[in-house]
């Protein structure tokens, strides 16, 4: 074989192989637009923790049956941080204050 014959076996064998697979990176999962959602997180952690919410600094969504239940991690203006957990719709949110060693 020459060597212009193992060259193109060679690229020919590279061509066959297969690629890596590249994972397609999801979007990070965004709190909903709904207002009402929105509403009803202010208001909850307002009554519960007096804090006034300055941001939802992470949202996540856990399909169970046929209901959602969503956590995460707000702010207040103040500072304060609390995780927050609503296991499924029809049910108050749940506050946690995020410390330091335990967040």
């Amino acid at each position: 074989m020459t060597r212009t014959s193992q060259v193109m076996l060679l690229l020919s064998l590279l061509a066959l192989a297969p690629l890596p697979v590249m994972s397609e990176e999801k979007p990070d999962i965004q709190p909903p637009t709904d207002a009402r959602w929105r509403t009803v997180l202010k208001d909850q952690v307002k009554a519960a923790k007096n804090c006034d919410l300055a941001e939802v600094l992470t949202y996540s969504e856990l399909k169970i049956g046929e209901e959602i239940a969503i956590s995460g991690k707000i702010s207040c203006v103040d500072g304060r941080q609390y995780d927050y957990a609503r296991p499924r719709p029809h049910q108050n949110f749940e506050f946690r204050l995020c410390e330091p060693s335990v967040c």
